[in-house]
């Protein structure tokens, strides 16, 4: 099965997916980013890459489909702080991985 590639975030972050083709969206409310999740899941997307800053409005979801194998959520953007999801994300699975949080 074929599976498409989205990106969520912010028009700034989004410029270097659109010369790569992806579908791209700017959310401007967090019921739009809701409402374009549940759609882009059930249209078979496979990976779907999320601004960091939108994570938490939307953890619930994430949640939801972080065992699944499709689709793929992604944080990508900031990162860099320890209150980021990707940090929050990324020190959960070293935990469960190895038992303790080596970052």
């Amino acid at each position: 099965m074929n599976y498409e590639i989205c990106v969520i975030g912010t028009e700034a972050l989004l410029f270097p997916f659109l010369q790569f083709g992806f579908t791209t969206y700017t959310p401007p409310s967090e019921q739009a980013l809701r409402k374009y999740l549940k759609k882009v899941i059930d249209e078979n997307y496979g990976i779907i890459y999320i601004e960091d800053s939108y994570c938490f409005k939307v953890k619930d979801i994430l949640d939801k489909y972080r065992y699944s194998l499709t689709p793929i959520f992604i944080p990508i953007g900031e990162g860099e702080s320890e209150d980021s999801y990707y940090q929050q994300t990324i020190s959960e699975m070293m935990e469960r991985a190895i038992g303790m949080n080596v970052i």
